[in-house]
């Protein structure tokens, strides 16, 4: 016999509206007091839910011994009447609670008549019940009645209701406990969400595992640290046990989401972590901070006693003190954070403020709160809790996303001289001069070395100075990294002065070498105080025009670290070794905005929040922080313009883009600006603010186009329909959020505003690309140079040509240009492997002069054929992509052998695009490229700047990745599920195939195997069974979709079949094992265990989520935030390809570092408190 059950499966296309009916609790239990906390949730839902007759019906009822109708599903349209209803006719009613009773009366009443309900498979009933205590009536048998009449409840509960009851009235997992009625608030952004998941939710076999659906950023392994000897003072204590309640209370506790205090793999609830913390007692002794620290680190953030790290888990430590610690902290600490944990760090009355920021992980205003007395940590809550949620949406989702956009804005630091001045004197352990050269390394590898391109030379002194290697010595990443591992360190006293007069020397010559046309850096790493004097040799280094960079780390004077810099930008300091990780970023992007931001272009509107929530004074903070960020802008009718929106429920524009064209007068505009106030309607005011970038409004053709939406992120509307329109145009949005979800930056208040400022210009100045730079590639230009284009004409047709050439990395080994120009005849400029260097390119094409006469563009074409020979410089026997651009402003005078003669070059493997100007004729162009999105036509010279883009996209999208690896066993695992549309299964497919094309496929060399997945699996082709390009992507793209539900972890334990010996695989040789997991939903089933297992074989797994899909699962699959990737959907998927095979190139089987450990799970919670000299751990440890 078959048994289902219901579960909410989120890949599962179902039914997109529903009609749900509140039934709210209005009991004594409640209470009065408590009941507008109920109403304001009710009208938050009302004001968030789509309700339109064709979308949601909503109804509301409220109830205590008796069921009390407010509306019923058809009363109202849409949600203003409801809302008058709500706030004229709906009061407190009290009484005793009966939900059972309350539960038949709902049913009769609303979904038992006839004319009750739409049709329930295309709008499915919903009961949401509030409920504040337990019932006094039986509630199961009536649960069970509605939900065999189709009817979806979510049950939510309120201070002390049974949580027992809460189950049994719900479908699947639709239950939540709320600890009280003031808990709404934070719990309403998240129940709109959850409604849309019991819309779709559908019933599967009991065979599948049920699998635990986590509310927001919610995946963490969180310990609290807690001194609980409180001076004696019970009230104190007290304080601390309600500020542990209401966080472990706000958090979504579950073993495969938030697991919390001290715990291993736990199936604990809530409720009896709760109980816990209530057996808390205070203690006498003093405080032994680092015994802690090391205690945790050694003990409870293990494999065996819970710790998920492995599985890309966000590790979280929370310190609260109210004194000094008695040992030292610092080492202990710095341990702890090098294990991955991020520490959080809360001082009460008289904890010590350095020992707080030494033990707390890097920026310490993010991870360090000091609060004056216990009284003020219930105040505190809601901003911890903020700062927990944000420390883990950046973990899963921001960070890695952050650095492949400064990546791309770095690609524009084409040439640059740096070198790196270490300092290795005695003063630092051999652990910490490991961290520097990881750090140093890891900066250096942001960069695209090469002779020609950026140069690294290192210089180490202590006593003296030591040359580790030249800046012209290593001319790719690998052997620079590998140098870098090999300086060993000096020893001896630190005379930074003397080395950096040593190393100016260097830097001149560096300068010389390359004719003083490239930007020179000097990043300078120090831990200590100079014996001799710095100044002067810094302002000499100025003087050269040397941007210096200085990085203190623990005992560096902040005074010479400025000295050293010039400017406080360039001026970083960390307590210790293990933060300069968390810095990495900031030096690169400093290093790189010079050229990211040299010719910043923008059209930018603020739309910023001006409802009540935000306040006075931190409207003025918000109205600072714009004026930083206009300062920082280069303010002109060619450069940036800005314009200004603020909103609450109403929409104000304060000035469009075109209307101010100085930084001063931007500035007093912004200072003009009066807070509005009321509610927060951020979707309406989304809609509202994209007319602004019309040309109406002031907006330019062909310049990039920012929003920057400033908000606390509480919004009583829908925001994501109309953020996905001004995407659709094109528009860039940069979200600050204080707390908002799905924002690019957050930050827990509006002081932090000011740490975001550079990263926002960085990505105006530089906005992420995926196709940034064409890396290997043969180009050829055919140039149209008869009489009809005059010199002026003829200069601006060259300068097209030359910002392609920007454009690329020229090389050898990179992308080679060809050119020839025709008029009655062609003349060859230079084929193919006559230039090496970008600047020979640039240079002949510059030099460049128009011919006269007809134009021949049959014939020119049919001469090109040549130049894509072996012979000619041609790479095409190798697998480079081949690409002629012809440009042209008139009608060919052999416009009769056009078909014939591009045909041919066409059917040779070379992509044809064909630019026409003016006079070309686009019927003519057609025949040349092949295709309508291969030509692009102007009506004049001018024109082709508004299609450069366009261009180069075409010219980038068509060359292959630098690929740095030369072996590499890949395999496919495709979601075959009901969620995906054949059609997007066919783009999944016709993705994959052109993956392919970019690997060099051979038996000794890229070998590719693919499998699909729904809840069945079906291995396609193991590895090495084909072999070439051209019949692996003719067995992908006849590959047949399964369909079924989603079972990811399933096919994991499948997969791993196929990276054995005798299927293919070269893992025995030490090939790297590389997996691409291709998703659209989150798993039915567990992924952890099975992708974890594949890891510690030394399989690097790389993930694509398409759509709606959990980041956090995706993250449990790679094992890192690095290697998985998501689009909004599969048309998508062409954007992301090169950064994929970017990843595959650079994966050297880091996985294999893994190895395998015994498993030992506890089914209970520690928590972990200190005091005296020994560490107390309760019973059961």
């Amino acid at each position: 016999m078959l048994f289902l059950l219901c579960l909410y499966v989120s890949g599962f296309v179902g039914p997109e509206y529903a009609d749900v009916v509140f039934l709210v609790d209005s009991s004594d239990h409640l209470g009065a007091k408590s009941f507008p906390l109920v109403k304001t949730f009710i009208n938050r839902m009302i004001s968030s839910l789509p309700i339109e007759a064709h979308k949601y019906r909503v109804a509301l009822a409220q109830y205590s011994d008796q069921l009390h109708s407010e509306f019923q599903l058809g009363t109202f349209k849409s949600r203003n009447p409801m809302l008058n209803h709500l706030k004229k006719n709906f009061g407190f009613v009290g009484g005793s609670l009966r939900i059972g009773q309350a539960l038949r009366e709902a049913h009769r009443t609303y979904f038992s008549r006839p004319d009750s309900g739409r049709d329930k498979k295309q709008f499915p009933p919903i009961l949401v019940v509030l409920a504040s205590a337990e019932s006094e009536d039986d509630v199961e048998e009536a649960s069970k009645a509605l939900r065999g009449d189709g009817v979806r409840i979510i049950s939510v509960g309120l201070q002390s209701a049974s949580e027992q009851e809460l189950k049994a009235m719900a479908t699947g997992q639709f239950h939540f406990n709320l600890r009280s009625a003031r808990d709404l608030g934070a719990f309403a952004p998240n129940m709109t969400q959850i409604i849309k998941e019991a819309t779709q939710y559908r019933e599967v076999a009991t065979d599948d595992i049920l699998v635990e659906v986590c509310q927001g950023p919610s995946v963490a392994d969180l310990v609290f640290l807690l001194d609980v000897s409180v001076n004696g003072s019970q009230e104190n204590f007290d304080y601390l046990k309600e500020f542990l309640e209401e966080s472990v209370s706000a958090l979504d506790i579950k073993e495969n989401c938030m697991r919390v205090g001290l715990v291993t793999y736990s199936n604990e609830t809530k409720s009896e972590v709760l109980q816990n913390i209530q057996n808390l007692s205070p203690r006498a002794g003093k405080a032994y901070t680092g015994a802690a620290i090391r205690k945790i680190r050694k003990e409870v953030f293990s494999a065996r006693n819970g710790s998920r790290k492995n599985q890309g888990v966000p590790q979280i430590a929370v310190l609260v003190t109210h004194r000094p610690s008695e040992d030292n902290v610092t080492k202990a600490a710095v341990n702890l954070r090098r294990e991955g944990v991020t520490i959080f760090t809360m001082g009460i009355e008289g904890a010590s403020d350095s020992q707080l920021e030494k033990i707390a992980s890097h920026p310490a205003e993010q991870h360090v709160s000091k609060l004056k007395t216990f009284s003020e940590l219930a105040a505190h809550n809601q901003t911890f809790l903020k700062k927990l949620r944000n420390q883990i949406t950046l973990t899963v989702s921001v960070f890695s996303e952050r650095t492949e956009t400064l990546k791309s804005g770095c690609v524009d630091t084409e040439e640059a001289d740096i070198y790196l001045l270490i300092d290795g004197s005695g003063s630092t352990q051999a652990t910490d001069f490991h961290e520097m050269k990881t750090f140093l390394s890891e900066v250096v590898g942001m960069f695209n070395i090469a002779p020609q391109k950026v140069r690294v030379g290192a210089v180490q002194y202590a006593d003296s100075w030591d040359l580790e290697f030249e800046i012209n010595k290593y001319t790719n990443k690998h052997d620079l990294g590998k140098a870098i591992e090999n300086i060993r360190q000096m020893g001896g006293n630190t005379n930074t002065g003397a080395a950096l007069n040593f190393t100016l020397g260097l830097l001149q010559k560096a300068k010389k070498q390359r004719g003083n046309r490239v930007p020179c850096h000097l990043v300078v790493l120090t831990n200590g105080m100079s014996k001799d004097s710095i100044l002067e040799p810094a302002n000499r280094l100025r003087e050269e025009l040397i941007r210096v960079y200085a990085i203190g780390v623990k005992e560096a004077n902040q005074t010479q670290l400025r000295e050293i810099a010039g400017e406080d930008k360039r001026v970083y300091y960390v307590h210790d070794f293990d933060a300069l990780k968390d810095i990495r970023n900031q030096v690169v992007q400093e290093i790189c905005a010079e050229e990211a931001c040299k010719e910043m272009k923008a059209d930018i509107m603020f739309l910023v929040d001006s409802s009540g929530s935000i306040g006075l004074e931190n409207f003025i903070k918000m109205k600072t922080f714009m004026k930083n960020l206009v300062s920082k802008s280069q303010i002109g009718a060619d450069r940036v313009q800005i314009g200004v929106v603020q909103f609450s429920d109403i929409n104000k524009e304060e000035f469009q883009l075109n209307r101010y064209m100085s930084q001063n007068e931007i500035s007093n505009a912004i200072d003009r600006m009066a807070h509005i106030g009321e509610t927060t309607l951020t979707g309406s005011a989304l809609t509202f603010v994209s007319q602004y970038f019309s040309p109406a409004k002031g907006a330019r053709p062909n310049v990039r186009r920012f929003l920057i939406l400033i908000t606390d992120g509480e919004a009583q509307d829908i925001v994501k329909d109309p953020a996905v329109a001004l995407r659709q145009e094109g528009i860039i949005i940069y979200s600050v959020g204080v707390f908002g979800s799905n924002m690019v930056f957050y930050v827990e208040n509006f002081d932090i505003l000011q740490h975001i400022e550079d990263d926002l210009v960085f990505g105006i100045c530089s906005p992420r690309e995926e196709c940034k730079r064409i890396e290997v590639l043969d180009v050829v230009f055919v140039i149209d140079s008869s009489g009809s284009i005059d010199h002026d004409e003829y200069n601006i047709m060259k300068d097209f040509m030359v910002d392609l050439v920007k454009k690329a990395d020229v090389g050898k080994n990179q992308v080679r240009f060809g050119a020839l120009k025709y008029a009655d005849d062609p003349e060859v400029l230079f084929y193919l492997d006559d230039l090496s260097t970008k600047w020979e390119v640039i240079s002949v094409l510059q030099k460049d002069q128009p011919m006269g006469g007809n134009t021949y563009t049959a014939e020119a074409l049919g001469f090109s054929d040549h130049m894509f020979t072996e012979a000619r410089g041609s790479r095409l026997h190798k697998g480079v992509p081949q690409v002629l651009i012809v440009i042209t402003d008139g009608e060919s005078h052999d416009a009769d052998k056009l078909n014939d003669t591009a045909k041919a070059l066409r059917d040779k493997g070379i992509l044809v695009l064909a630019v026409g100007i003016a006079g070309a004729n686009p019927v003519e162009l057609l025949a040349m490229a092949g295709s309508s999105d291969k030509y692009f036509f102007v009506e004049t010279f001018g024109g082709l700047k508004g299609i450069f883009s366009d261009v180069s996209a075409s010219v980038c999208n068509s060359s292959k990745v630098d690929c740095e690896i030369e072996k590499v066993d890949l395999v496919f695992l495709m979601d075959g599920s009901n969620s995906i549309h054949p059609d997007d299964f066919k783009k999944m497919k016709e993705f994959l195939a052109s993956v392919v094309q970019d690997f060099d496929v051979s038996v000794n060399r890229v070998r590719i195997g693919a499998a699909q997945f729904s809840h069945t699996y079906r291995p396609e082709f193991p590895l090495g069974t084909f072999i070439g390009k051209k019949e692996i992507s003719f067995q992908i793209e006849n590959i047949q979709q399964i369909f079924g539900y989603t079972h990811i972890g399933a096919a994991l334990r499948e997969v791993g079949d196929y990276f054995r010996p005798d299927m293919g695989s070269r893992i025995n040789a030490g090939t790297p094992q590389v997996l691409l997991v291709l998703t659209d939903g989150q798993s039915q089933d567990e992924v952890a265990q099975a992708a974890e297992e594949l890891r510690h074989k030394g399989i690097d797994i790389y993930s694509v989520g398409i759509g709606d899909v959990d980041d956090q699962q995706l993250i449990q699959i790679t094992g890192t935030a690095d290697k998985k990737l998501t689009v909004h959907n599969f048309d998508e998927l062409t954007k992301v390809k090169k950064r994929i095979v970017r990843n595959i190139c650079t994966s050297g089987g880091e996985s294999s570092k893994y190895l395998m450990r015994p498993s030992y799970f506890f089914s209970f919670p520690m928590l972990l408190t200190f005091s005296s000299s020994s560490i107390y751990i309760p019973r059961g440890w």
